[in-house]
């Protein structure tokens, strides 16, 4: 099969084209798809520099070539002996954490629990710029943080960088569940996070977010420590003090701990270092939000897009011999919504 693997760590020059790559055998629970697109997620970039190699490096088969991608639309080639809910035929999406598998290439296999059948309305390039940046946020709210749809209704949230492929999901899921939105992101879009929800906008490069909003109960903070320890700082400082505010990080220091020290030495003293931030934190409640598939999620996700509560936000699309530019196009940190990997024509 084709694809555009990794042959060490490194900039986006390590991506080469093969077409001598082997098809993945299907194992009895997973589902062998025919991929038509994909798309480019930060962890994707990340995950090409090394980052999480501590943990990965021992989860997969081979170390290169390694095959990146974590979302996928396509079609099923072929099932597993054990899966019941998907035949031949089918047009499916989902998103995947594990590191043995990628979707920047023809054929990708994804245990049956990780895809659904793809909302009718989305084309399969709307449909791949959706599943992880929602899983993302669903992992973060109702996993880490325990939330309820009912516990955020009229509660006043805080999304930092609300432009992005997270943001721009976040702003519609947040706004759906009666929350009050507030958002950065630069001038050029504040139009884009208004009509998906946002009620206040502000221009990060003219404004300081903290000096402008306070008495907050939850700030999702899609840029976490990558803004500094101030950032960080200033997004507690909007919130109320007291045990039900949320700060929610989705860039932090767990795993980077862990690569730094190495599996046996720094999974422990990741879990001090979050102890001792969630300690300093108090009364707030504080969170480092790790990805986690879901399948119900994932079917939550196909609902509401079938119902047009939630609508694809897409920069641009790129074919998959051109996934370098598409890794420098998100690098930029500039990317309107999600920049998504055509693989095959529909």
């Amino acid at each position: 099969m084709f694809g555009m693997p990794i042959y060490q760590y490194g900039d986006s020059s390590v991506f080469e084209f093969s077409n001598e790559l082997t098809e993945p055998s299907v194992n009895a629970n997973e589902v062998l798809i025919e991929i038509r697109a994909t798309s480019v997620n930060p962890i994707d970039l990340m995950k090409r520099e090394g980052y999480g190699r501590s943990i990965f490096e021992k989860q997969r088969n081979h170390l290169f070539p390694w095959i990146l991608g974590c979302d996928v639309s396509g079609i099923v080639k072929k099932v597993g002996s054990k899966v019941i809910k998907f035949k031949e035929g089918d047009q499916v999406w989902g998103s995947t954490s594990s590191p043995k598998k990628g979707t920047y290439a023809e054929y990708t296999l994804f245990n049956q629990n990780e895809i659904d059948l793809k909302p009718e309305n989305l084309s399969f390039i709307e449909a791949a710029s959706l599943p992880y940046v929602a899983l993302t946020t669903w992992a973060a709210l109702i996993r880490w943080a325990a939330l309820r749809p009912q516990d955020l209704e009229d509660k006043k949230v805080f999304v930092q960088a609300g432009s992005g492929g997270v943001g721009t999901f976040a702003i519609q899921l947040l706004r759906h569940w009666g929350a009050k939105v507030a958002t950065t992101c630069s001038k050029e879009n504040h139009n884009l996070v208004q009509e998906l929800g946002a009620e206040i906008t502000i221009d990060y490069r003219k404004e300081e977010f903290s000096d402008l909003l306070e008495g907050y109960d939850l700030v999702f903070d899609c840029l976490g420590d990558f803004g500094g320890v101030d950032s960080v700082t200033k997004c507690l400082n909007i919130l109320k003090a007291n045990a039900t505010s949320h700060y929610i990080s989705l860039n932090h220091a767990f795993i980077r701990t862990i690569d730094e020290k190495g599996l046996l030495l720094g999974l422990p003293a990741a879990l001090k270092l979050r102890y001792q931030v969630k300690k300093s934190a108090k009364p707030i409640n504080f969170h480092w939000s790790l990805y986690r598939p879901s399948s119900s999620g994932l079917s939550e996700l196909g609902r509401m897009v079938r119902a047009e509560i939630i609508k694809p936000v897409i920069d641009s699309i790129y074919p998959l011999e051109n996934i370098k530019e598409a890794h420098e196009k998100i690098a930029t940190s500039h990317a309107r919504g999600k920049v998504v990997i055509e693989v095959k024509k529909e």
